[in-house]
């Protein structure tokens, strides 16, 4: 059970994350940010909005908010990272190992940044 529940987070954090970066110009990158930053969005004012006795307690609850952190916390950070590369190979530059050595590095500063702060707002 302990190894589905891995399975599904490590899911629910790849998942959007490799799509953002799948995004071969621009113009798919902002259909992404408004389709799926749309669905954080609504997410997390659904939640903001719902009044405290309407909303659920317990390991559910719990499994459900940290996977909602994690999905808003991949798009966030596939955003980033795939808006960065695009701004640096439209100026010319050639992308060799080290400028992705220290994007896998930002992405891991911002996954640690961002997830426990959406946690505490949830």
């Amino acid at each position: 059970m302990i190894d589905s529940l891995i399975l599904f987070f490590i899911l629910i954090l790849i998942i959007p994350f490799v799509i953002a970066q799948i995004m071969p110009n621009t113009k798919c990158l902002i259909a992404y940010t408004i389709v799926f930053g749309s669905l954080a969005l609504w997410l997390y004012y659904d939640y903001i909005t719902t009044p405290t006795y309407k909303q659920g307690n317990g390991f559910s609850y719990l499994f459900g908010i940290a996977a909602a952190s994690l999905f808003d916390t991949s798009i966030i950070v596939g955003i980033i990272n795939r808006t960065i590369v695009l701004c640096i190979k439209s100026t010319g530059y050639k992308i060799n190992i080290w400028l992705i050595v220290s994007l896998v590095l930002l992405d891991v500063m911002l996954v640690v940044l961002i997830f426990p702060a959406l946690l505490e707002v949830y």
